[in-house]
């Protein structure tokens, strides 16, 4: 088996782009479009573990608001969401700008509630 040791991918044609091959071999995409630019795993408001986010924010019971390190390009990113606690649903964002999304958990009854958290956003960084 061959063993590819690197700290770099540069794209033949811009820096920026690489392009892979799908298993198939008859789709290809570019590699930084399949990747997550954001995740945080968060107790209540309080960030435990993460990637690309500088900071939380408890904004109601249930509603935080994820501050990113690095700026999303545009507002039209997608974010997905989980909770680890029985009977409690990531109900999605009230408002996002390119530096920040914000997540709203709801219990079974409609009512904000504090949990553990995961989420991850995908789209272009600026």
């Amino acid at each position: 088996m061959s063993e590819i040791i690197t700290d770099k991918l540069t794209g033949k044609t811009s820096a920026g782009n690489v392009t892979i091959t799908s298993e198939g071999g008859s789709a290809t995409m570019q590699l930084q479009q399949g990747l997550a630019k954001v995740w945080v795993f968060s107790t209540d408001d309080v960030i435990t573990d993460s990637l690309n986010t500088s900071s939380s924010t408890d904004v109601s019971t249930g509603e935080y608001t994820i501050t990113l390190a690095s700026a999303m390009s545009s507002t039209n990113f997608a974010m997905c969401g989980s909770v680890n606690e029985n009977n409690n649903l990531i109900v999605g964002r009230k408002s996002n700008t390119t530096s920040s999304y914000n997540v709203r958990i709801k219990n079974t009854s409609n009512s904000g509630v504090d949990a553990n958290t995961g989420s991850s956003v995908h789209g272009d960084l600026a």
